[in-house]
């Protein structure tokens, strides 16, 4: 984690400007002792803190800038349970209970998190008015189309909507299908980061701030884990740093591949125009090769995410692909200033699926959220809390599964996308 990205500045970002007020976290100084240690205080890492059922005194918590400051404060803020991955495809990558143990964990996720916001009081304009997977073509309607009669299948409320239905729904007519989703929605997400390290002190829970993990070494009784200005020992360790995973454990950053996500927010929008756009307010997530995702947030401002460079990366921030796309849905944006750009990168797994990986005695990590990161994150801290007390977790555990030919991934990302576009296109 602490050679990732050396600039722990903050981004100068919407959610950064307009965040509940930060709590500084102190670093580090001297050595001290826990039970739990979780390196990482982004979704993962907070909830995982939340939810272990031990003395709360036993768990500290170290991050290598401060809560929210990676992608759980930099992502689009939408609350979206339902998974990436085609269905048939998951059929494949998991047996037949452990794909329905998913779909139930899946299932849970947004109500995890609005269960937190509610439970500790987390003031981030938390909405929950159900989000949209929108696309089109005859592989969007398939998609959705499967989805749709799984989720109805368990009970779960959600809508296949037709070109028209979406058009009144989103302000565009360029989509052909919609799912809508009436378990998710939308918030500030760095507020919410910010309230789940809140509740953490709350809970007795110990946090420091600005201390890298800078080696991981195995000692008789539990582990070693040794920062700039001092060591934690610890009997359990748990790794939460998913698209800002490094070096720390051998192996671990080849297990997923880190790609930027952008985006840009406008000023306000005038309130005829914003009446326009997503009326009732529901995020939308394109289902297409290579996705634009995008919300009007409490303000009334257009938040437009998407893709970082070609190969992957965050580049020098050029989010104009980002505008020129809101503006080809939304014409009306053209007159529109845009305010605020920045980027944070996710986690991608080679098979699409999430990783609760036990990767020695008594140390796991969950990462590989895939787009999905405040429900899956979120819910990753709660199966990962699971496994470190000894229960079954409703995630398969696995270990180190590394991606081939992973020194190369950037080239693998920009033919990704590069081949998404023109299918896209066409």
């Amino acid at each position: 984690m602490s050679n990732f990205n050396p600039d722990l500045s903050w981004p100068d970002s919407l959610w950064k400007a307009t965040a509940e007020s930060e709590q500084t976290f102190s670093a580090l100084m001297g050595d001290i002792e826990t039970d739990i240690l979780i390196v990482g205080a982004g979704y993962t890492g907070l909830s995982s803190a939340l939810h272990l059922k031990i003395n709360s005194d036993d768990v500290v918590v170290i991050d290598q800038a401060q809560p929210g400051w990676g992608c759980s404060g930099r992502n689009g803020g939408q609350i979206n349970p339902n998974w990436k991955t085609a269905l048939d495809q998951l059929e494949k990558l998991y047996s037949k209970e452990g794909l329905r143990l998913f779909l139930k964990t899946i299932d849970q996720s947004a109500d995890l998190v609005f269960d937190l916001v509610d439970q500790y009081d987390i003031k981030c304009h938390a909405q929950r008015n159900g989000c949209l997977i929108s696309g089109k073509g005859e592989k969007t309607r398939i998609y959705l189309s499967n989805w749709a009669n799984n989720w109805q299948s368990m009970k779960v409320e959600v809508e296949l909507m037709d070109s028209r239905a979406t058009a009144d729904m989103v302000g565009t007519d360029f989509y052909e299908y919609s799912l809508l989703d009436h378990r998710g929605g939308s918030l500030q997400p760095l507020s919410y980061a910010r309230g789940l390290a809140r509740a953490c002190t709350e809970k007795g829970i110990t946090l420091f701030g600005d201390t890298a993990a800078l080696s991981v070494t195995q000692i008789p009784d539990g582990w070693r884990v040794s920062s700039a200005n001092g060591n934690i020992k610890c009997r359990k360790l748990i790794l939460a740093t998913n698209g800002y995973t490094d070096s720390l454990w051998p192996g671990l950053c080849r297990c997923l591949i880190p790609v930027a996500s952008m985006l840009s927010a406008t000023e306000p929008l005038p309130a005829d125009l914003a009446d326009t756009i997503l009326p009732a307010r529901q995020p939308v997530a394109e289902y297409m090769a290579v996705p634009f995702y995008y919300r009007i947030d409490e303000s009334g401002r257009m938040v437009f995410g998407g893709r970082g460079t070609i190969t992957g990366g965050i580049g020098r921030l050029n989010t104009q692909h980002l505008k020129a796309r809101a503006i080809a849905l939304f014409p009306a944006l053209k007159s529109v200033k845009w305010e605020y750009d920045w980027a944070g990168y996710v986690g991608i797994t080679a098979h699409q699926q999430p990783m609760l990986m036990h990767l020695g005695e008594n140390v796991y990590a969950g990462l590989g959220f895939n787009g999905r990161g405040i429900t899956m994150a979120t819910m990753m801290g709660k199966q990962l809390a699971k496994a470190v007390a000894g229960e079954t977790p409703g995630l398969p555990i696995r270990h180190s599964e590394q991606i081939p030919f992973h020194r190369f991934h950037r080239l693998g990302v920009a033919a990704r996308i590069l081949s998404g576009h023109i299918a896209d296109r066409f």
